[in-house]
């Protein structure tokens, strides 16, 4: 005689409460820009170097896109997600403002690299927790990218200091660009969505703490 077995249906996707059931989910096109913003540190560093305007407005066009994201995403109760994308947007914007020539200095816009090192490695933490990799990966290369993006800046004699900062901001984007593939197809085609979506995931342990 066989016992039946229970069959596991899979638990329901968590939908934001409140304000979310009317928004959509502005994840993957703030995604998009920060990847977009990395991509052009890379081919201004490493590519060409006479791209360099189009960086300093892509940090805008980034920056903008990010914080935009996150107060959203933070009315969706998209927590951690918002916090994240708030944190860098308005660093972005910030670093931009400190890159025209009557607001800011070489040594400022290093220190401003510098600072962000500390926000980073706490917004580190839940992903760490949940063991989120392609956060994980995302973060370590961000937080190389802004030590070495701090050093380039303070020792401009230096060449290849400028080309660590395109190379690690390349490799921070590849996750990113993943992060918001996965954030836009859970946000149009739940059904075709990559299993386990990380920024969930972070979130989900966030309510059940």
């Amino acid at each position: 005689m066989t016992t039946p077995t229970l069959s596991r249906t899979p638990a329901p996707a968590r939908r934001p409460d409140g304000i979310g059931h009317i928004i959509g989910d502005p994840g993957g096109a703030a995604l998009f820009t920060f990847g977009l913003a990395l991509t052009w540190v890379f081919i201004a560093e490493v590519v060409d170097h006479d791209a360099t305007g189009a960086l300093v407005f892509g940090l805008l066009v980034g920056g903008i896109g990010q914080t935009l994201g996150g107060i959203i995403a933070i009315l969706r109760k998209d927590n951690y997600l918002g916090n994240l994308l708030l944190t860098y947007g308005i660093w972005l914007i910030g670093f931009f403002l400190l890159s025209l020539n009557d607001l800011g200095s070489t040594n400022a816009r290093a220190w401003w690299s510098f600072a962000l090192v500390i926000p980073s490695l706490f917004l580190a933490v839940p992903a760490v927790r949940t063991r989120a990799t392609a956060i994980i990966l995302a973060f370590i290369f961000l937080i190389g990218l802004e030590v070495f993006l701090g050093l380039a800046l303070l020792n401009t004699d230096v060449s290849w200091l400028g080309k660590a900062v395109g190379w690690l901001a390349l490799a921070s984007a590849l996750p990113i660009y993943y992060l918001a593939y996965e954030r836009l197809m859970r946000a149009v085609e739940p059904e075709h969505a990559p299993h386990g979506a990380e920024f969930d995931a972070v979130e989900e342990r966030g309510h059940t703490d």
